[in-house]
């Protein structure tokens, strides 16, 4: 286990070979809890049963966040779901449900061999562990609770031997050892069992650990929730900046609010993408990279804002003008932060350092 950045994660899953990746979405900087983020910017949820399915489609790459209890018929929806999709990511927020949908759900993932996450400050229990297990590979954030217990009779409330029987050939189906399958339903059905980065290599369960980002203060009072929910927010952005034209213009009107002070000019929202959509036309090939441990969050939860700075480094190209450049930039972003989506009120920045542009040889 170890610290994993998005940028490393997602190239060691989907571009060994410098493919798709690289030529779209590729080198978002470190990961806390994508799946918030997704959420807060770009998405509106599926509903289904009693769980929850929000797919975001960014490129050839797709982020799916589950959460809610898991019932019958989830598992088959989630098929349905993800059926056209081939590359992904899905994360966690669950307290449990269906066994069965559980395990379901976590088939159909190894299947199509997504990774999954439990982002930080989530809780991902019972059948819902179940389904983040078929992860190849799997993800937890640091302080990311995953439990699990045995198998149960949702009437009687009582432990049952055929529920152990089909959760342990699951958890055997995935590769893990007999050792995991002791651990994994150990805890009676009134107790848990929380997974920890020491039990977790004690039982032969891959599990890769992503540590909080360096950049942040273990003494700053600022609630986690707030943060990471800007932070992802910003890491999605840049992700997004850096995809197709085609994606960005249907993302753009989603990320700001009804006025944006934008680089010093009061402008709607309308107005904002336009520009925006200016620049992408101009450079149509772009990639951004967070700078790592240069982002700065302050947020005021009792006025619904926060604040964020910090260095986006970037390279920008354009095949029809035989031209090409690059450099770093500061960022400054204000959010709204009412209920539902973050939107961004205020945008500004400047170039710290430019590359020369050049003809491409």
């Amino acid at each position: 286990m170890g610290d994993f950045s998005l940028f490393r994660m997602l190239t060691k899953l989907f571009s060994p070979r410098g493919n798709w990746l690289g030529a779209s979405i590729t080198k978002t900087a470190g990961l806390r809890a994508i799946a918030s983020a997704v959420a807060l910017a770009i998405g509106s949820w599926l509903p289904c049963h009693a769980a929850e399915i929000a797919i975001h489609p960014l490129g050839e790459f797709t982020f799916i966040e589950l959460s809610g209890d898991l019932e019958q018929g989830d598992a088959r929806l989630f098929a349905e779901r993800t059926a056209n999709v081939s590359k992904a990511l899905v994360t966690f927020l669950s307290d449990g449900g269906s066994l069965l949908a559980g395990i379901g759900i976590g088939e159909t993932i190894r299947s199509k061999g997504f990774a999954t996450l439990v982002p930080a400050n989530s809780r991902c229990a019972s059948a819902c562990a179940l389904a983040w297990l078929g992860g190849t590979p799997r993800f937890m954030a640091a302080n990311a609770q995953i439990g699990f217990h045995a198998a149960y009779d949702g009437s009687s409330g009582k432990e049952t031997g055929m529920g152990n029987a089909i959760l342990g050939a699951y958890v055997n189906k995935l590769g893990l050892p007999y050792s995991a399958v002791i651990y994994i339903t150990q805890a009676s059905p009134t107790s848990m069992t929380w997974l920890s980065a020491d039990d977790a290599r004690k039982n032969d369960i891959d599990v890769k650990l992503l540590e909080p980002s360096h950049g942040a203060s273990q003494a700053d009072p600022l609630p986690s929730s707030l943060r990471a929910k800007v932070g992802e927010f910003l890491r999605l952005l840049f992700a997004v900046w850096s995809g197709p034209n085609d994606k960005v213009a249907a993302i753009l009107p989603h990320l700001y609010g009804a006025r944006v002070l934008f680089y010093g000019r009061d402008l709607s929202d309308g107005e904002v993408v336009a520009d925006k959509m200016k620049s992408i036309n101009r450079w149509p090939q772009r990639l951004y990279k967070m700078r790592e441990g240069s982002l700065a969050v302050e947020c005021s939860e009792a006025i619904g804002a926060s604040k964020a700075s910090g260095i986006v480094d970037w390279m920008v190209r354009s095949p029809a003008r035989n031209a090409q450049g690059g450099g770093s930039s500061s960022f400054d972003y204000t959010f709204e932060m009412r209920d539902g989506p973050l939107r961004i009120t205020a945008e500004g920045g400047s170039v710290i350092s430019r590359l020369p542009s050049t003809s491409i040889r």
